[in-house]
């Protein structure tokens, strides 16, 4: 599981998910999850995405709030997955 370190518009996620924003921050990528984040001013949203499916959606009131909140669900997610083997 790696996560982006550094903090730059993500390039790729309008092209397999329209419903992200341009302006989009990657903030997590592995092989099954991507996350992204974007800043509207008032809030953080970010959301998760399972092979191009979106599974978890929030709001956190900082960037680096919304990557914790982002992990902590990755975590939870993963988990349950062993779990359920």
């Amino acid at each position: 599981m790696s996560t982006f370190s550094d903090v730059s518009p993500a390039a790729e996620p309008a092209a397999y998910l329209p419903e992200i924003a341009k302006e989009a921050i990657a903030i997590h990528s592995s092989e099954t999850y991507s996350a992204f984040t974007e800043d509207l001013d008032f809030m953080w949203r970010w959301r998760i995405y399972r092979d191009h499916k979106m599974v978890q959606e929030g709001c956190s009131l900082t960037l680096d709030a919304s990557r914790r909140a982002v992990q902590h669900v990755l975590h939870f997610f993963n988990a349950s997955q062993v779990h359920s083997q």
